[in-house]
């Protein structure tokens, strides 16, 4: 389908829709799945637009697929006068009520996209939010200027403030609301099982086998003396706008623990070798003058890398993995 290409436009006031250019496919074998609906869901988006009230009095929409991700099929949505991102993710489950969190967040002080409206696209949960024109926090920055800036300081405070709302219950979102009641569930239900059933099967934890187990018992007695909240489940600067304040978005949401989040972020600081200054100072932010629970911050971190372990195997990604399980065999964790 060549970029230029356009749909036929009746006479019954539907736009003609303008496909930009076709989704970014990735390069692994493990995401064959997500390619293929990427691919499928060209004419669902299309359909979506020509059919939607919102632009009903267009001549003109067009659609663009970002080509940045592998979570999700982004489509920025633009008419002469107004753009829109419609986000759809890579599964049914995946992303549920990120229009709810994103909701949650707002209400908490945070800034975020403002939705338009949330719904269903072929039986995939969709988000139909505004465009913000500003670069990723990543791109407008250099590593060096949000530790100069103390971005990451801001970057905390927010990630407390989205965290002030609490539930009870763990794991994705169904019907609005958590998957499952108690953490023992959570860690016993089927997406958890698939991937402890992969560690065991490839060996992934040789040299830490017992530090699961340990980690396991931590997050379980955590449970009782702490509810658990609307967890963002991939909170980098690539998902922030550079924005004044900075705008949250990208949301994988799940219901957890509050060091569910901090837990992934110390885990992606270990495995990409960053600098623990950026580490303190979102810690500052977040906790101020309270104290870190490090013990079950270390449980939460060696959970996140447990969950990893199998797309980062499947995808070849085996020395990140090295480097992660080196570091809990060189640091007493517990």
């Amino acid at each position: 389908m060549h970029s230029n290409e356009k749909l036929s436009h009746s006479e019954s006031s539907k736009p003609n829709v303008i496909l930009r250019n076709e989704p970014k496919l990735s390069e692994h074998e493990i995401d064959d799945d997500l390619n293929k609906m990427r691919i499928e869901f060209i004419p669902y988006i299309q359909d979506f637009v020509a059919e939607h009230e919102l632009f009903k009095n267009e001549a003109e929409v067009g659609i663009e697929f970002a080509q940045d991700g592998i979570s999700s099929v982004i489509t920025i949505i633009d008419t002469p006068a107004n753009k829109l991102v419609l986000k759809i993710p890579r599964s049914k489950t995946f992303a549920v009520g990120e229009g709810q969190f994103l909701k949650v967040w707002a209400k908490a002080g945070v800034t975020v996209p403002e939705i338009i409206e949330t719904g269903e696209i072929n039986e995939y949960p969709y988000t139909l939010m505004k465009f913000i024109d500003a670069p990723t926090l990543d791109k407008k920055c250099s590593r060096e200027e949000l530790l100069t800036n103390e971005k990451f300081t801001e970057m905390g405070k927010y990630l407390r403030l989205m965290h002030s709302e609490k539930v009870t219950g763990y794991g994705r979102v169904v019907d609005e609301k958590p998957e499952f009641e108690t953490v023992e569930e959570w860690l016993e239900g089927a997406d958890m099982k698939k991937r402890f059933d992969y560690i065991y099967e490839h060996n992934l934890l040789e040299g830490v086998e017992g530090e699961l187990t340990k980690a396991l018992d931590v997050i379980k007695q955590n449970s009782k003396k702490e509810k658990s909240t609307y967890c963002h489940d991939d909170f980098v600067p690539p998902n922030m706008f550079a924005t004044d304040p900075i705008t949250i978005f990208d949301a994988n949401p799940r219901f957890n623990s509050i060091y569910y989040d901090l837990g992934k972020i110390k885990f992606f600081d270990i495995a990409f070798n960053n600098s623990r200054e950026s580490l303190d100072q979102l810690f500052k932010g977040y906790f101020n003058e309270a104290s870190c629970d490090n013990q079950v911050l270390n449980a939460y971190t060696f959970l996140t890398f447990c969950m990893k372990c199998p797309y980062w195997h499947k995808s070849g990604r085996e020395k990140e993995l090295e480097g992660v399980k080196n570091y809990f065999i060189q640091n007493q964790i517990y």
